[in-house]
């Protein structure tokens, strides 16, 4: 990624308020569900709500996020039900992708943690796969760990999420009050919107390139 995609990353959100909008509106709901079982207090017996929630509601704005992404960026008009009818079509894959890349990172993540964020990144693009590309089920997952084989590419993505997860990583330094509230819960948009327009970028740029270039062979032939 070069500075000047990162730049344009990260002010992608604050020229389109409505993206950063669905993300704040993403957090919230997760932040109040959170409140009553943290993500990561598996003993809570809530625990389970909130884990359920997550992986009910987050293929819905993640899924809405990616198709207001590529509908502005190819400069066409998309209306609210144009994506609940396109998330509709593809939520079982969403739901199915989200459960089992979750699976796979947790477990990752129990093997001293390097694996999981390994696995994390090599699944990262199955939502692209489904919703941009048209695959279903474990074939999105496939795509993704196909994108992601090369090592170099892959380093750099994950220097690239760092940059947009530190804010949302800042959260633990500040102290608890409402000011805390308001920040988590802003940061964390941010993150939910930087990460997205990273990802959805790299999917299409790449994309683009392969039907160029596959157009040019075409041509010579």
């Amino acid at each position: 990624m070069s500075s000047l995609q990162l730049k344009e990353t990260f002010l992608h959100p604050f020229r389109q308020p409505l993206l950063l909008v669905w993300a704040l509106a993403f957090t919230g709901i997760f932040y109040l569900v959170n409140r009553q079982a943290n993500l990561y207090d598996i003993a809570n017996p809530r625990w389970v709500i909130t884990m359920a929630t997550l992986i009910l509601v987050s293929p819905f704005f993640n899924g809405g996020f990616i198709l207001l992404l590529q509908a502005r960026r190819n400069g066409e008009k998309f209306s609210l039900g144009q994506a609940m009818s396109r998330l509709t079509q593809n939520y079982g894959s969403l739901i199915s992708g989200e459960f089992l890349v979750n699976l796979i990172v947790v477990a990752g993540g129990i093997l001293f943690v390097i694996p999981g964020i390994y696995f994390g990144l090599r699944l990262i693009f199955y939502k692209q796969e489904i919703l941009i590309g048209g695959a279903h089920g474990t074939a999105a997952l496939k795509m993704s760990v196909a994108r992601t084989r090369q090592w170099q590419g892959t380093l750099s993505l994950f220097g690239s999420l760092s940059l947009f997860y530190l804010p949302a990583v800042a959260v633990f330094f500040v102290p608890v009050s409402l000011a805390w509230d308001l920040y988590a819960l802003f940061a964390s948009a941010l993150t939910f919107a930087w990460t997205n327009i990273l990802l959805t970028r790299i999917y299409l740029d790449a994309k683009e390139s392969a039907v160029q270039v596959s157009s040019s062979k075409g041509g010579t032939n």
